[in-house]
């Protein structure tokens, strides 16, 4: 019999761990400003927007979507991301409109979600980022707002 995947949570609170580095990397100025704006790739229409829609003492949900026409299989990105500031972690709390994932999942399921989404989705997140910092280019010359607009 096939035994019952169980979470790997010292290496899912390394991911977010390494995530929260990452993102403050690409946040700087986050307790004066409310979005940045990154250009992820050499395409002048693949951006990265960053965008913070909650704040507390301990923790800020941000918002991250990426835009621009990549590619005729790739989807637009939307990712929404719990940063916990006493625990210095990011978690991925919302991909494409889905919330609130579990810790595991038994395979298959009515969703058709892995085993371990949580994690991949974590994983995915450093991933992303990752690459931010390697390629990306910020297209912040001004503030934003919590709505986008530039002012």
């Amino acid at each position: 019999m096939k035994s019952r995947y169980k979470t790997n949570l010292p290496e899912l609170q390394s991911i977010c761990s390494m995530n929260y580095a990452k993102l403050g990397k690409l946040m700087p100025d986050a307790q004066s400003s409310d979005s940045w704006m990154y250009r992820a790739s050499n395409n002048a229409e693949h951006k990265l927007k960053i965008i913070i829609t909650d704040r507390a003492p301990y923790t800020t949900t941000i918002m991250i979507e990426q835009s621009g026409n990549i590619s005729p299989w790739l989807q637009q990105i939307s990712l929404g991301v719990r940063i916990y500031h006493d625990a210095m972690m990011a978690e991925v709390t919302e991909w494409q409109r889905h919330r609130r994932w579990l810790g595991r999942y038994e395979y298959p399921n009515k969703s058709m979600y892995q085993m371990d989404e949580k994690s991949q989705l974590n994983q995915f997140l450093s991933d992303w980022l990752g690459l931010c910092l390697a390629q990306g280019h910020s297209l912040d010359n001004s503030y934003f707002t919590k709505t986008g607009e530039q002012i």
